[in-house]
């Protein structure tokens, strides 16, 4: 008779356990769902924004694709990529030149998407000036890398001196976007 009981028990137990694993199994099915959803939905927005802001459907495409491939290649998400391609966009960066720029602000931030997204938005900032400014340069410090210390690099300029060339409006677009080149060159 206490076997039987035992047997019983034992019984119920496996029943509520079988129960319980259905109920989260399908709890976690449903919610794996919904983020499939959720994923198609801002992929959906985001090749919605690139035509808008890109003005053509083959050259969103071809950019998003670009940003596909290189989020399975690195540690950086899709999300993040995109909004930097979007940031760029928005500030006027030629298209041609987002997949660059973002492949070396993402060596730069060595993945930290927090520093990422600084970093694109200082050098959005400072392409539609058109030169490194002051705020710039404190965000682009913030998020781990100081273009001027390039810049001093390969002109043998004080980072002093290149600060009072900054204040005069003399650190061009370009000579950032070559520093950003440099520190992620081989070598």
């Amino acid at each position: 008779m206490p076997e039987d009981t035992g047997e019983r028990i034992d019984d119920a137990f496996t029943k509520v356990g079988k129960t319980i694993g259905a109920v989260f199994a399908t709890s976690q099915l449903i919610d794996f769902g919904k983020q499939i959803v959720n994923v198609r939905k801002e992929i959906e927005s985001y090749e919605i924004s690139f035509r808008t802001l890109l003005g053509s459907q083959p050259k969103a495409d071809a950019l998003f694709g670009s940003l596909r491939e290189f989020a399975v290649k690195t540690p950086m998400q899709l999300g993040d990529l995109a909004k930097g391609a979007q940031t760029l966009l928005g500030f006027g960066i030629e298209a041609e030149k987002i997949m660059p720029t973002l492949k070396q602000i993402g060596d730069i931030s060595m993945g930290n998407a927090d520093k990422f997204n600084s970093l694109t938005l200082a050098f959005a900032q400072m392409s539609s000036s058109g030169k490194l400014m002051g705020q710039d340069l404190l965000q682009m410090i913030n998020a781990g890398f100081n273009p001027l210390s390039i810049i001093s690099q390969k002109t043998g300029k004080s980072i002093g001196e290149l600060k009072k060339e900054m204040e005069q409006g003399a650190i061009s677009v370009e000579m950032v976007a070559d520093a950003f080149k440099t520190a992620t060159s081989e070598g």
